[in-house]
């Protein structure tokens, strides 16, 4: 009986020893954060030479370098400068009608009699540019069309009749454009599809005329589709920014998406997941109210941690450090670094609202020790019990 009972303390003993290394968490802690990190912004810091990722400590001294490097808008890769209205030419299948005027009657165009009738013009019937850009003039032949202004077409008709006509004067006029529409589709009011008007339509303009987006320009973006190229913009830049409000030109698509900021937590929190901003700013204290706050029985409040993609420069400023210090690190390489909250220091949910959160930050609440050592007595009992029925049962034998 006592071998047994050797045994069974033996068995009890291995098993809190795996136990001590396979206790469910949710995310790392402190301790290993921390211990892991290359990089350590803080009171005192830290700096290894191998880099993998940074920890951050929010406080009075870093959040002031942290608000300042946060942008509203991200840094557009590419949009188009050209902000001048597009000089409307006509192209092939467009339909255009050519009003011929002459200074009296008995000309060419306008017979004798026609005195008694109003004006002294004639128009043409419309006519339909062809494909080889072409269009036919009585008594002037085939005339270029295609590429060029109405006025430099009317220029050229009216020299063509300068020795048959008396005095002749040209107007030509689009009857239908087909080739110098823009259209607007995607989350607006109505999607719509208009001919450039001459003196130039920009791309709030179009959009306008689509009835306007359908969801708040926080979470709108704005793709213009010029050719083979695209041009993605979020609708708050395009407004508050307007030399970004470009002219269009023909043939440009404007699609406007949906796609709402958000953030991710875990942990010790009581909602868990992927979270929308619902507005246009939000900080680290408001995205914890969001989060339903902190698990009271789970999380622990020193213990916050938000991981975010950062810029070697900033890094570099942010820690103070001189380029050489953190040499392997290439200029404009994108950095992992663990912004660390402590709410249990005076100042913490004053910091915590004053920390911008970003799309796509995720945040991690530790569970405090207290936690991790209730589950380990968790399974103490739970292996106490199995062994003592193990006992009972060969006993029986």
């Amino acid at each position: 009986m006592f071998l047994k009972r050797i045994t069974a303390l033996s068995t009890v003993l291995a098993t809190l020893v795996a136990a001590c290394g396979t206790l469910p968490i949710s995310g790392p802690g402190s301790t290993d954060t921390i211990n892991n990190a290359s990089l350590v912004v803080d009171e005192q810091q830290t700096l290894k030479p191998d880099f993998s990722y940074a920890v951050v400590g929010i406080n009075d001294k870093t959040l002031e370098k942290i608000v300042s490097s946060v942008s509203e808008f991200p840094l557009l890769k590419s949009w188009p400068l050209k902000n001048e209205p597009e000089i409307i030419h006509v192209k092939s299948g467009d339909t255009i009608q050519v009003t011929i005027y002459e200074a009296q009657s008995g000309g060419l165009f306008i017979p004798i009699e026609a005195g008694i009738r109003p004006g002294n013009f004639v128009s043409l019937p419309p006519q339909t540019v062809e494909q080889s850009g072409k269009i036919t003039v009585p008594y002037v032949g085939l005339v270029q069309a295609a590429g060029r202004t109405t006025n430099d077409i009317s220029q050229t008709i009216t020299r063509g009749l300068v020795d048959r006509a008396i005095e002749p004067q040209v107007v030509v006029s689009f009857t239908n454009r087909e080739n110098s529409d823009v259209s607007v589709i995607g989350a607006v009011e109505a999607s719509a599809r208009f001919p450039l008007d001459f003196n130039g339509d920009r791309i709030l303009d179009a959009i306008a005329s689509a009835g306007g987006p359908i969801f708040p320009g926080f979470e709108t973006y704005v793709s213009l589709q010029r050719g083979e190229e695209e041009y993605t913009i979020p609708f708050d830049q395009l407004v508050r920014e307007p030399n970004r409000n470009v002219f269009l030109r023909s043939k440009d698509t404007v699609y406007l998406y949906r796609q709402p900021k958000r953030f991710q937590a875990y942990g010790a929190t009581e909602r868990q997941g992927s979270i929308d901003f619902g507005k246009r700013k939000v900080f680290l204290s408001e995205a914890l109210g969001l989060a339903n706050g902190l698990s009271d029985v789970q999380a622990d409040p020193a213990e916050i941690y938000v991981y975010r993609h950062e810029t070697s420069e900033y890094l570099m400023d942010l820690a103070s450090y001189d380029a050489s210090a953190l040499h392997k690190l290439e200029k404009g390489q994108n950095v992992s670094v663990i912004y660390k909250l402590d709410l249990t220091e005076p100042n913490g949910f004053f910091w915590a609202k004053q920390f911008p959160m970003q799309d796509g930050d995720v945040i991690y609440v530790a569970n405090a020790k207290s936690v991790e050592f209730l589950k380990f007595l968790n399974i103490l009992g739970s292996t106490a019990v199995t062994t003592s029925n193990t006992q009972n049962a060969e006993g029986t034998f």
